[in-house]
């Protein structure tokens, strides 16, 4: 995999193969928070949580193809290490995981610490248009994920009031549907939200808060 892909994604791997991406249950064991709960959805956080089972990452996975989404389900291994090694993925497909593992850390990390938000189906589109890139042979690739904006200003609501923006996505090669929404003050300040995740007709609720947002809005 190493001649796949870009330098900061194998940073990435090599944090999550040693168990130390800073997700709040380690930071929590080093002193350095004052809870292990998720900053998105207050569920105890992990690295399984964070790029796996937050309503952030399910979003994103809802939209993959039937392999890989079966096989991030399969997945029950709470070592991160030997999760790395599961080889029933294609060579092709293992390196979407990886990329997309990558894409949704960093979208995390953009909502927690920056307060951008990225819709599922941006991080999603991301990962598409990255890995196109890996297989051009132009010199310039994509070093980092880029967060797609609105063209359009988020407009606050009146004092007083709230706005909730929603987004949602529909994956191309199954019949599942990731919707999300979040809700905002006056002044910008994050207050609650939600995300549900669809399969054909039947729709199944995630549960917890999620920090997606989207250019809809309510």
């Amino acid at each position: 995999m190493g001649s796949k892909v870009p330098s900061k994604v194998l940073v990435f791997l090599w944090r999550l193969a040693r168990c130390s991406l800073p997700s709040k249950d380690l930071l929590l064991h080093k002193n350095m928070a004052d809870s292990s709960a998720c900053p998105i959805c207050d569920a105890r956080d992990s690295w399984r949580h964070s790029l796996l089972e937050c309503n952030m990452a399910r979003c994103v996975w809802a939209l993959e193809k039937e392999e890989i989404t079966e096989h991030i389900i399969r997945l029950q291994d709470v070592d991160a290490r030997r999760w790395r090694r599961k080889k029933s993925l294609k060579h092709e497909d293992l390196i979407w995981v990886t990329v997309t593992l990558w894409a949704i850390w960093y979208a995390r990390r953009k909502a927690i610490h920056e307060d951008t938000y990225q819709s599922p189906l941006s991080t999603h589109s991301f990962v598409t248009s990255f890995l196109a890139d890996l297989q051009s042979v132009k010199p310039q690739a994509k070093e980092r994920p880029a967060v797609h904006r609105s063209s359009t200003r988020w407009i606050p609501p009146s004092s007083g009031l709230m706005k909730i923006n929603v987004d949602a996505a529909l994956a191309k090669s199954s019949r599942s549907v990731a919707a999300a929404a979040v809700a905002r003050d006056c002044t910008g300040r994050f207050l609650e939200a939600s995300a549900v995740v669809m399969e054909g007709s039947l729709a199944r609720n995630n549960g917890g808060d999620s920090m997606q947002g989207g250019p809809g809005s309510c």
